[in-house]
This record gives structure tokens, sequence and C-alpha cells, in this order.
């Protein structure tokens, strides 16, 4: 496990845009590790289904009418690379609107319930896991996850503890 940077890009949501990040980075010869795609309309739609459902509407209808229009048009890229700070200069200087901050990178057996025992120890923690995204091949003998927690350091002592446990 390890602090990684991931960087967040906000793209158009329109055909070619992903093509034209890669191209970028590959221009750079930057290799993209991880990568999670989030269309902010879809987010906010399941945000809102999901408030309806539970009774626990958080904003007005006519508020989220107006957060749908203005997500409508954008999509969250995250990535982890190889190279974060000549990524984060690259696709700056490229004119996109990004955020930088440090995500948890783990390896984990690829067998169930892996991911579940390291989602264990944060909830016994309290620490609550903001989001995750990962791969694996079916056959491989190990997976990657990234992690976002609020605090690094914390999550990255837990992973540590439940790595040591095993």
């Amino acid at each position: 496990m390890a602090r990684m940077k991931q960087l967040s890009v906000f793209l158009p949501n329109a055909p070619g845009e992903l093509q034209k990040l890669c191209e970028q980075l590959k221009g750079a010869s930057i290799n993209i590790l991880a990568i999670s795609i989030q269309n902010a309309k879809n987010y906010v739609e399941e945000l809102f289904r999901a408030r309806e459902r539970s009774g626990r509407r958080i904003v007005l209808e006519a508020s989220y009418r107006g957060v749908l229009r203005e997500s409508a048009d954008h999509s969250v890229i995250r990535l982890v690379v190889a190279e974060p700070e000549k990524a984060e200069a690259v696709l700056r200087e490229a004119g996109h609107t990004l955020d930088v901050e440090s995500v948890i990178g783990v390896v984990l057996a690829n067998r169930p319930s892996v991911l579940g025992e390291v989602a264990g120890k944060f909830a016994q923690a309290n620490l609550n896991i903001d989001y995750v995204y990962g791969s694996v091949l079916a056959n491989a003998e190990a997976s990657i996850f990234v992690i976002h927690v609020q605090d690094i350091d914390k999550g990255l002592g837990l992973c540590e503890d439940w790595q040591k446990g095993r």
C-alpha cells in the first residue's frame, strides 16, 4: 500500500474528450495506472433518486434542476498516473481544470472478501471511505484498488495494520 497522488480532471462530457486527454499524457510518456470516470449529471441524478427513496431530500427540486443543468456537460476523470507532478503540469498547460489530492493505493489478493476485510478495518476505526475504484483480471493473483478517505494518514495506518495481521 502507498500514498499516491490522484488527479481529478474536469472534462466536457463529449465524444473524443477522453481520447484527447490520453493523447496529451501519451505525448509526455505518462502511463495511467488507474482511472475512474463519473458523468456529473448521472451522479447528481443518482444522488437525488437515492435521497428521494430514503425520504431525505437535501435540496428543493428547483435547485436540483439547476445543479443538473450545470453538471450535464461535464465528467470527472480520476487518474492515478506514474508521474503525477509531470502529468499535472502537462494537463494544466493544456488548459484543463483539475484537482490533486492524496489517495491510498493498495494491492490486494484476488480472492473473495479481501476488499471487505479492508473496508471492515476502516469501519472499526470509524473512518468513512469516500470512494474506491480498482481492477483485476479474473485469473490474476493480485488486484489494485484506489481508496479515498478524508484522513489519508489514518487510512494508511489501518491498511498497514491489516496487512501485518494477515
